[in-house]
């Protein structure tokens, strides 16, 4: 007489995927989209919430009907099969459960994208953001000397409580727009302008952003940051973005490295200074920023150095006169003048 494997090893096979799986859940990500911190974020969450919910009623309506045929109709001693040709009860009530499940779904999504469609707030905080590869420039209208655009690249920085409203566009190619813990994605198409889910930000913090569209050989590499201020923070970052730098001390690295720096801006703008380039990134208030290349290193003095020494030891950036230069033939000292003095310019 066959003898079947005692059910043990399923068992606890089954017990330890469970168990990983909560031990998972529980972990969290700069990117966690369960963790919100924005109005618009969290009209995401209760739609998935609901979408879920429904998933795993109508998943939990078909294990249980299919155990209970198995359990019904199973062969066994004495029973006898027979063709069961309808039920009309049970084909109306298929019919009108998926309705009812498609009911509970939609009526709240089309609440949400009426919403996304809203007039903005009187005070609300627009940005246009561009996307290149492989970074992310970030234009205030309105905001910058004698009422012109403040410009900055790949740390968005925010009011937190104040409404904010990016138009996206592309310099390039397709790339995406993403912020998970404050608002969902939205394409920046070249030729086309788009506009993101306007959203106030509920916490003050830092929040990471990527490119969500494969966009080169870069586009892993291509992250932003969004940084929530008070609103006096804030205000005195934008205050500071339209001051000249302090100027340095004379004969210090910094003084050496201004100097220097005048061979960079044709390519790259450091406000109230002759570095006007628009090629590159804005670099005003570098050192004030949290991270480099686009977001995949911290602002440091040695990370800033190798970044302006050879940026294709970090990046894949094709050798192209549209791409930044290495300077591997750049004496040492030439690039840490210069890394000291872009590291100076912060908020006073």
């Amino acid at each position: 007489m066959a003898r079947f494997p005692k059910p043990y090893p399923a068992i606890l096979i089954t017990f330890l995927s469970v168990l990983a799986l909560g031990i998972l859940s529980a972990c969290s990500s700069p990117q966690n989209t369960f963790d919100t911190h924005a109005d618009a974020a969290d009209n995401i969450l209760t739609i998935y919430i609901i979408v879920l919910v429904a998933a795993s009623l109508v998943g939990a309506a078909v294990l249980v009907a299919m155990a209970w045929l198995l359990i019904k109709f199973r062969d066994r001693p004495g029973a006898v099969a027979r063709q069961i040709h309808g039920n009309i009860k049970l084909e109306i009530a298929w019919t009108i459960a998926p309705i009812f499940v498609l009911l509970i779904i939609g009526i709240p999504t089309m609440f949400w994208v009426k919403g996304t469609t809203d007039e903005p707030d009187a005070d609300v905080i627009e940005v246009l953001a561009t996307g290149h590869q492989w970074w992310f420039e970030f234009e205030y209208p309105g905001l910058g000397p004698d009422g012109e655009s403040l410009f900055t690249a790949n740390e968005l920085r925010v009011p937190v409580g104040r409404q904010v409203a990016v138009t996206l566009e592309s310099d390039d190619v397709i790339h995406s727009f993403w912020v998970p813990q404050l608002v969902g994605k939205t394409d920046m198409v070249p030729g086309n302008t788009n506009h993101l889910q306007k959203f106030t930000p509920g916490s003050i913090g830092s929040f990471y952003g990527q490119c969500a569209e494969f966009c080169g050989s870069a586009h892993a590499l291509m992250r932003f940051r969004v940084h929530v201020d008070s609103l006096a923070d804030w205000s005195r970052w934008v205050a500071s973005m339209n001051e000249p730098p302090a100027e340095p001390e004379p004969g210090s690295k910094e003084a050496a490295g201004k100097l220097a720096f005048a061979g960079c801006s044709g390519c790259h703008t450091i406000q109230g200074t002759t570095a006007q380039g628009k090629v590159g990134p804005d670099l005003t208030l570098l050192g004030d920023r949290s991270t480099l290349a686009a977001g995949i290193m911290e602002n440091t003095d040695e990370n800033l150095t190798a970044w302006i020494k050879d940026v294709r030891s970090i990046k894949p950036i094709p050798d192209s006169p549209r791409f930044m230069p290495s300077f591997t033939t750049m004496p040492d000292e030439t690039i840490e003048n210069i890394t000291a003095y872009l590291r100076s310019s912060k908020i006073r």
